[in-house]
């Protein structure tokens, strides 16, 4: 299924969203302001780099099928 952001303006649209979409019985969560997903060019890079560092040294995991599994929850 799809997902919808929605910025509010203000607390009172948030506190009217929040009970209408409780009201409803939709699954919702109400993420913080701030984006702490997101990473720096030079962070994301960096990460880049170590990781092939990682596979150059054959500091790699090998997981069977059902470890796979597990670890997606299939």
């Amino acid at each position: 299924m799809e997902s919808i952001t929605v910025y509010p303006k203000n607390a009172k649209q948030k506190s009217l969203l929040k009970s209408l979409l409780e009201e409803m019985k939709v699954r919702f969560e109400i993420a913080s302001g701030k984006d702490e997903t997101k990473l720096s060019e030079k962070d994301f890079f960096a990460k880049i780099d170590k990781s092939i560092s990682q596979v150059e040294n054959g500091e790699t995991k090998h997981l069977s099928k059902e470890q796979q599994k597990e670890f997606l929850g299939l």
